[in-house]
């Protein structure tokens, strides 16, 4: 869709001396008035006339025109100017932007480096429900920007440093073995966790051990750091497993205690650049339009989160030499940010204004809370095992012979989960509900799955039988029906969902292109007789149809890191 839209804004151009930008267009819905449609109201403003005087003007000039390559026609609808399109020359370039595996993609990125920030599990805890949305935005994202050209580092930032360190390591020693710890990993930190906290509400002298035991972490001992290097060695070979299920990646697990030995540095600089005071023993710096401090220390001398990400932030920039360095974290922790981006830039740090948070909404499940403190928490790798085996159920219902039954109902029951949070605008609130995340109807990733793998049997069956096609064949006909036309169209908007998906940095624009376009796919398979088109020239067109289809729908899934069988 992009080279038809720059087509059309380069005649805008020549006509009324106005540049519009790629993303200045519109769909429309109703196919009968145009393919797509451009909203007059700039023009409008730039000339000095009104919309509808514009489209008229515009519409009487382009048309008087030819030589066109993907316009067949504008037609002027009020204050839009609707376009049809050549859908010979049009299919053609769609095809060969498939074939050239280039459709959706774009240089947008090129010699610009993005850091993506996600996931940031706490070490000795089992990964929750609750981290879903952070890694499934956070990958998906990276995908994007992957797709458009940018140098992508993620960054699993661990929180790996704090006071529940030193509850864990005091609960290790007081009723803890090691030879557990090793066997029974993050399972076995948890449940010497819950124990802590429980002897803690009737043992407040618990609080202050666990203080000491990180305050002497931090100085340095020795058994201390043994034990927690184990803590987070064993967690993160337990996330690694996950993020396999998941088919996340990173580049780097970087973690709060990097940060530690480069703390003092910070807060030097805070205070002879900005300025600090002491409140109530802690070490605070006043912002500008912000009535709390910002918190730099605790009354104890103990770090906090905003220090360590000052300086990862600086670490960030001399490591990777970021153009922007993206925080996907909840919009809960919106004023941390605001903190952190306002110290930065006070600091007069030349990579302030690449610093971004990308917040999305909470995830609930139904009245439950999960708070691992006590035990009463969600596990993620809970709720992928019961989306695999009920994905398992369905299809040992519908397709009891399907081989690697196992792998695809992995792959089934994963996807469900992830699109039924990445088809939610990120911003919003998600209320987790299996029913709803794991239907094999309507808009889900199940059924965007079925129409991949449908193109995938039904290809092989085309592809055999245009051998027995006779040679030749006009397309015209088939390129005028309006299944067609409109499958070639929703392969052209999916060129503007991935533009949007980054520009709003919002992964479900991603996602309603593919319920589209396996919607569209679908009307057409059950319009069109694929296997009764006797030329050869017909039955290609429909081998062509399919096939694009199939790598758009798996195209489409990966970028939001969902897997696209071939047999379902």
């Amino acid at each position: 869709m992009r080279k038809a839209i720059a087509e059309l804004h380069s005649l805008i151009d020549t006509h009324a001396k106005v540049m519009l930008a790629p993303n200045d267009w519109a769909s429309v819905p109703d196919s009968k008035l145009g393919d797509f449609a451009v909203p007059c109201f700039k023009l409008s403003k730039a000339i000095g006339k009104k919309p509808q005087e514009v489209s008229v003007h515009l519409a009487e000039k382009i048309n008087a025109g030819s030589g066109y390559t993907f316009i067949k026609e504008v037609i002027a609808t009020g204050p839009y100017l609707n376009v049809k399109l050549n859908f010979s020359n049009y299919s053609k370039m769609l095809l060969e932007d498939i074939k050239n595996d280039s459709l959706g993609k774009s240089k947008l990125g090129s010699n610009k480096k993005i850091i993506v920030e996600y996931s940031s599990p706490n070490v000795a805890k089992e990964m929750a429900l609750h981290h879903l949305r952070t890694t499934c935005i956070g990958h998906s994202l990276a995908r994007i920007l992957d797709n458009h050209g940018y140098d992508v580092t993620r960054i699993n930032y661990l929180g790996d440093w704090g006071t529940t360190h030193g509850k864990l390591l005091m609960a290790l020693e007081m009723f803890g073995e090691e030879a557990r710890l090793k066997s029974d990993g993050v399972s076995y930190m948890l449940e010497l966790y819950v124990r802590f906290n429980k002897e803690e509400k009737s043992n407040p002298e618990l609080s202050q051990k666990a203080k000491d035991a990180f305050q002497r972490l931090e100085s340095g001992d020795q058994e201390l750091k043994r034990r927690w290097q184990l803590f987070r060695d064993i967690s993160i070979e337990e996330f690694k497993k996950l993020y396999k299920r998941l088919g996340v990646d990173f580049d780097h697990y970087d973690g709060e205690s990097f940060y530690e030995g480069k703390i003092d540095a910070v807060v030097d600089e805070i205070t002879q650049k900005i300025g600090t005071r002491v409140s109530e023993g802690a070490l605070v710096c006043d912002l500008p339009n912000q009535k709390i401090p910002a918190l730099l220390k605790k009354d104890d001398g103990a770090s906090l989160y905003l220090t360590r990400d000052i300086a990862a932030a600086e670490d960030r920039q001399k490591r990777f030499g970021f153009d922007e360095c993206w925080y996907v974290v909840a919009s809960q922790q919106k004023f941390h940010f605001d903190q952190l981006f306002s110290i930065v830039k006070l600091l007069e740090k030349p990579f302030a204004s690449g610093l971004k948070h990308i917040p999305f909404g909470m995830l609930s499940f139904g009245s439950k809370t999960m708070k691992s403190r006590e035990g009463n928490v969600i596990f993620l790798n809970d709720v992928l095992d019961e989306a695999r085996d009920k994905a398992k159920a369905i299809i040992q219902e519908k397709n009891p012979t399907l081989e690697h039954i196992d792998q695809t109902a992995e792959q089934i029951g994963i996807g469900a989960i992830l699109f039924s949070d990445l088809s939610q605008f990120r911003i919003k609130d998600v209320n987790f509900s299996w029913e709803s995340a794991l239907s094999f109807e309507g808009d889900t990733a199940p059924f965007i799955q079925y129409t991949h793998a449908r193109c995938c049997s039904l290809y092989d069956r085309v592809v055999e039988h245009s051998k027995q096609c006779k040679a030749g064949g006009d397309i015209s006909e088939l390129l005028e029906n309006e299944h067609v036309q409109d499958l070639l169209r929703q392969w052209g908007i999916y060129e503007k969902y991935c533009d949007r998906a980054l520009d709003a940095q919002d992964p479900s624009q991603i996602a309603h292109s593919m319920i589209d376009v396996a919607k569209s796919f679908n009307r057409l398979y059950h319009n069109v007789r694929f296997l009764d088109e006797k030329e050869k020239n017909k039955a290609d067109l429909l081998i062509e149809l399919t096939k694009g289809t199939k790598w758009v729908l798996a195209r489409g899934l990966y970028l939001l890191g969902i897997e696209a069988p071939e047999r379902m």
